[in-house]
């Protein structure tokens, strides 16, 4: 099971990558990287008859903490699934091993959430429930009940994106973390305000609540994210406070 701490954020690096060749290099410059504290494991951008094998091969190349994620259309990623074949393709993942946290749509229906989160937990993985907004930013109540809402549910981590129109919009994000983590100090959350925006959350959400951020060693995965060494030189940490 990860454990992470808002005390001292982790850097998530993705793999994103439309070919399993580039997967594989862009798995081993993960393992190689010193800043890459966790690698997350973008399937959504592959072949759907490919994840299990990419899984597999990322596994013998990565012995850092894994997430695997699919990253639906409806939630700004690369595939466009139902619900059914959604939580099918988690299910297989997990029955073959090697995950470290399952990524699950907090949007997805609830049963599906449901069956997935008790398949993560029953596999030694933990439940990751996500919930994206790549068209603007919900109000801060929106945004503090989404991760209530998830923890409430059984999530191991709250993870929540937003896409901001201004810099309040990303006060705003700093500012519902910061709410949730005064209520619920021993959850773990890891939240982002993307885009240029956005971008100042990613290197000092950790004193606000946040426990982890993303920065990549080549392709993003999503707006915003900083190279992970610049990420790493700046990262704000309770020690700086």
């Amino acid at each position: 099971m990860l454990h992470l701490n808002a005390d001292h954020p982790r850097i998530i690096v993705p793999l994103f990558a439309h070919t399993l060749d580039q997967l594989e290099a862009q798995a081993k410059a993960a393992q190689e990287s010193p800043q890459a504290d966790l690698v997350e494991l973008r399937l959504d951008p592959l072949r759907l008859d490919d994840w299990l094998g990419a899984l597999a091969g990322v596994r013998t190349l990565v012995q850092k903490p894994l997430i695997v994620t699919i990253r639906t259309a409806r939630e700004g990623g690369e595939v466009a699934l139902d619900d059914g074949t959604y939580r099918d393709a988690g299910l297989a993942l997990l029955q073959q091993g090697g995950v470290d946290a399952l990524d699950i749509q907090w949007r997805t229906d609830a049963s599906v959430v449901r069956t997935l989160r008790d398949a993560a937990k029953r596999a030694g993985a933990a439940a990751l429930f996500s919930e994206h907004h790549f068209d603007g930013t919900p109000d801060r109540h929106a945004m503090v009940e989404a991760l209530h809402g998830m923890l409430d549910a059984g999530a191991d981590i709250a993870k929540l994106a937003v896409m901001p129109h201004n810099r309040q919009d990303a006060a705003n994000l700093l500012l519902a973390t910061a709410e949730v983590h005064d209520a619920r100090p021993d959850a773990t959350l890891i939240t982002m305000s993307m885009g240029r925006d956005g971008a100042v959350t990613r290197y000092c959400g950790g004193p606000f609540g946040s426990a982890a951020t993303f920065g990549t060693l080549s392709a993003a995965s999503a707006p915003g994210q900083p190279p992970a060494a610049r990420l790493r030189e700046k990262l704000l940490t309770a020690e700086d406070l």
